[in-house]
This record gives structure tokens, C-alpha cells and sequence, in this order.
């Protein structure tokens, strides 16, 4: 009986003819993907203050800058996992793109009066106590997960959404800078979720093992 070739087939002899030299660039890229999407997040960071500070601030372009940030992070982790690529230090990567664009965008934000101070200032506690708590408490290779601080995530890129598309004035940018002291009773309740699961023997061997 005659082979027929059929696509799929196509593709599968032209793999397994492929170098394996190939085979293993291609998979070495793929890994990577889901780091080069984390790291996205600090050049958006970048041209995020470099479109604040040119002049009027124009809310499709940070709009936009904030929504690339949010579906980087979304997706990031995704891939990583699809790639089988997870690692420390992706996990590391993604939490650190995560916090220098959200302080930079807040940072901004502050600058202009849009959002008191106190919150970017609580969320850069928060990460300080989570990275502590991490490598020195827990002695951990990867980011210690906490339910506050994976839902303190999604709330930073909410805030930054929201006052990236519709800052005060406008009435979602007024809403959100009126329940700031409700925000900073969130962040306050992370910090004191993980201070609570200290252990002062545990506390104390991170620092002098």
C-alpha cells in the first residue's frame, strides 16, 4: 500500500531529521520565554515614566503600558509551566518585574497626587518582608506564597489599571483614591499574615545558619 504524507506527518519526519543541535535551541528558547515576559515588565517600567514625565499625561498610552505589564504577568507563569522551564529564579524574576513596574507606575501616581503616598510605600514593606521572609526565614530558594500576597498582586495591577486609564478627575480615579485607607488595611493585614507565622527558634536559625 502507498504511504500518503499527510501534514502532521510531514512535520513529524522533518523532526525527527532535525539536528539535535536544533532540537535543543528550540527547546533552550522556549524555556527562556517565559523569563524574557517577566522581564518585559522592567522595560515597560522604563517607557511607563518616560511617558508620565513628557508631558500631559495621556491615558491610552499608560493604559496600554499597564495592560502589557498585566498580561505579561498573567501569561509568564503560564508558559513557564507549559515550557516546563519553572524555576527560582523565574519565580524571583517575575516577582521582581512585578514590584519595580508597580512602584514605578505608583511612584508616578503619587508624584501627581493621584493616590496618597502611603500605599506604594506599604507595598514596597510588603515586598521587603515577603523577600526577607523568603531567603533569610524560610531559607528558600523560591518566593514563599502567602493568600494575601497572591491576592495583594492582583490588586497592585488593578490599582495601577484603573488610575492608568481613568486617574482623578474621573470618577473610578476618585472612587479608588477614597478607599485608599481601605487599600492600606489590606496591605497591613498581608504584613501581619506572614509576621504571624514566624517561629522566633525558626527566625532565628535563618539568620545564623
Amino acid at each position: 500500500m502507498a504511504h500518503t504524507l499527510t501534514p502532521a506527518s510531514c512535520i513529524d519526519e522533518a523532526g525527527a531529521a532535525a539536528p539535535s543541535e536544533f532540537r535543543g535551541l528550540l527547546s533552550a528558547v522556549a524555556a527562556q520565554t517565559a523569563n524574557l515576559l517577566s522581564a518585559s515588565r522592567f522595560a515597560l517600567a522604563g517607557v511607563w515614566l518616560a511617558a508620565f514625565l513628557s508631558g500631559p499625561r495621556r491615558p491610552a498610552i499608560l493604559g496600554s503600558i499597564a495592560l502589557a505589564a498585566a498580561v505579561s504577568d498573567f501569561v509568564d507563569g503560564r508558559v513557564a509551566r507549559w515550557t516546563r522551564s519553572a524555576s527560582g529564579f523565574g519565580r524571583w524574576l517575575d516577582s521582581l518585574a512585578d514590584i519595580v513596574f508597580i512602584l514605578t507606575a505608583l511612584g508616578c501616581e503619587a508624584a501627581a497626587g493621584s493616590i496618597p503616598a502611603h500605599i506604594p510605600a506599604l507595598i514596597a514593606l510588603s515586598f521587603a518582608q515577603y523577600a526577607i521572609d523568603s531567603i533569610v526565614v524560610s531559607g528558600s530558594s523560591t518566593p514563599v506564597k502567602s493568600r494575601l500576597g497572591h491576592w495583594g498582586g492582583v490588586i497592585n495591577f488593578a490599582i495601577v489599571l484603573m488610575l492608568a486609564f481613568a486617574p482623578p478627575p474621573r470618577t473610578p480615579g476618585i472612587m479608588l483614591r477614597e478607599a485608599s485607607p481601605l487599600l492600606a488595611l489590606f496591605y497591613l493585614s498581608a504584613i501581619g499574615e506572614r509576621a504571624l507565622g514566624y517561629r522566633p527558634a525558626r527566625f532565628i536559625y535563618g539568620f545564623i545558619r
